[in-house]
């Protein structure tokens, strides 16, 4: 089991959008055994609802994701923010953690080891090369809740829309352009609309009213939007990411690209025939009367049997997000070395630093630690340059054909006695590699040390590493304690 850190902000001002994508993700992430926590801004009371819904820990991000993957103890940091830079590859790297970014055509575009850019059609369009690694590209990479293929799910295939049609209006979870009361002027003007419910924010609800009419329904951005879209006969909705989640459901949907970012989604989920569209919201400001005809001709075509939710069905079928995830783990086991013949061990560097702290704070390697709690950076660094300087201290990174796999301490107690302590990397955790990583350790302290006594420190319960010690010449010293860990001594290696 890995950590995977998901970095996005979720904002009144700037929506959440991201954080849904992320979320999904999560969804998948932990279907395939990682744990995983969201680092950002996460100020929107929608966003904080979904992630406490979805039980999902919340942490600040800082301005480095080098630093981050350390502190949380992260094998793969996901990205989904336009505004994270081109370095952040060589940030994520030093700590040895993996890339994976989200994008929207050329928004949010960086070099990463797997790019992933949703955007349907998007296959079939060129991406510059700038040296990312696995590219993913298209609406099959679309990440979609476990709340959404439920919503499909249940979904009835085929629904008869009557002459008084449910309208669902929909600007996303924070509209942050105040396009909800447009929109909703729109569909009650139309012909043939019945019931319009619009989701907005509460303080938004006069301006709503005023716009609309005092016969709309309004509701507060909430998890059951998903309910609510799942029976509506027609949804209006900004060409974000909910308009992916209609398509998934099999809602029939009527886009508005609110913002420029969702231009090119829109455009190409009309040309695919898996929405229908009112324009940007510009233009439906410019002329509300053409798009209250879009909505009547919308109703028209539900009413004699036209739908095109089928198409959207198609499209997204909802496992973009395993898609994903599945990709981490092609790209973490690219990274893997040759066999167990060719793993040496060297003395720690500065370089290391950042990698050492972040096999650290791994959660399964802190459960098993002294001490359970996370590192930060700025204890880390300044322990990390003592450890380098310290005579009574070695330390050495294992690596396998040239990848770092883990690491092991020697540190020196009374004379002539050494305590070892190991770590293994996550990523290299379930290949045998433990027992290996101990004894080029080892072999690298004998070279310095010859016929020096050497006991390692472990918890009772932890059967792996008494295993590990055991297997490797170490034997329980009856009647000695250190704290709640058992004390294990090397056999004389002669």
């Amino acid at each position: 089991m890995t950590l995977a850190v998901l970095r996005c902000d979720a904002t009144p001002d700037g929506g959440v959008g991201h954080l849904v994508r992320a979320v999904s993700v999560a969804d998948a992430a932990r279907d395939a055994g990682h744990e995983v926590v969201v680092a950002g801004a996460i100020r929107s009371e929608l966003a904080q609802q979904l992630l406490a819904d979805a039980g999902i820990e919340a942490v600040p991000a800082g301005d480095d994701l080098g630093i981050l993957a350390a502190e949380v103890g992260a094998t793969v940091v996901h990205v989904d923010d336009y505004a994270v830079g081109p370095d952040a590859i060589e940030q994520v790297h030093a700590s040895g953690a993996l890339l994976s970014s989200m994008e929207d055509s050329s928004f949010g575009r960086r070099p990463a080891d797997i790019a992933i850019d949703s955007t349907i059609g998007a296959e079939r369009t060129q991406r510059p090369r700038d040296g990312s690694g696995a590219v993913l590209r298209g609406i099959r990479y679309a990440p979609m809740r476990a709340a959404v293929r439920a919503a499909r799910a249940q979904r009835e295939a085929s629904r008869p829309v009557g002459p008084a049609a449910s309208i669902l209006v929909v600007m996303g979870g924070t509209d942050a352009t105040g396009a909800a009361g447009t929109i909703a002027a729109v569909c009650t003007a139309a012909r043939g609309a019945g019931d319009v419910t619009v989701i907005a924010r509460a303080s938004a609800w006069d301006d709503v009213r005023a716009a609309a009419g005092d016969e709309v329904r309004l509701e507060e951005p909430s998890p059951a939007f998903l309910d609510r879209a799942r029976d509506a006969d027609l949804v209006v909705s900004a060409a974000g990411t909910t308009a992916w989640e209609l398509a998934c459901i099999g809602v029939p949907s009527l886009l508005v690209a609110v913002v420029a970012n969702q231009v090119a989604g829109y455009e190409a989920a009309l040309s695919t025939g898996i929405a229908h569209g009112l324009g940007t919201l510009d233009e439906v400001r410019a002329d509300p009367a053409a798009a209250t005809a879009r909505v009547e001709e919308a109703l028209r075509d539900l009413r004699e049997g036209r739908s095109w939710a089928a198409a959207g069905r198609d499209a997204v079928d909802g496992l973009g997000a395993s898609r994903i995830v599945a990709a981490w783990g092609d790209a973490l086991d690219s990274r893997r070395g040759g066999d167990g013949s060719s793993i040496t061990a060297r003395p720690a560097g500065e370089s290391d630093a950042l990698l050492l702290l972040r096999w650290r704070n791994d959660p399964a390697t802190r459960r098993v630690s002294r001490s359970t709690g996370l590192v930060p950076w700025g204890d880390h660094a300044g322990w990390f340059r003592a450890v380098l300087a310290s005579e009574d201290r070695e330390l050495y990174v294992v690596e396998q054909a040239g990848a770092p796999i883990g690491t092991v301490r020697f540190d020196r107690l009374e004379e002539p006695e050494w305590e070892v302590s190991i770590t293994l990397a996550p990523e290299a955790r379930g290949r045998g590699l433990a027992g290996p990583v101990l004894a080029a350790g080892e072999r690298a302290f004998d070279g310095r040390h010859p016929g020096t006594r050497i006991v390692a420190a472990v918890l009772p319960g932890n059967e792996a590493s008494q295993r590990l010690f055991r297997r490797a010449g170490y034997e329980l010293a009856v009647g000695r304690r250190d704290g709640d860990f058992d004390v294990l001594v090397r056999r004389d290696p002669s």
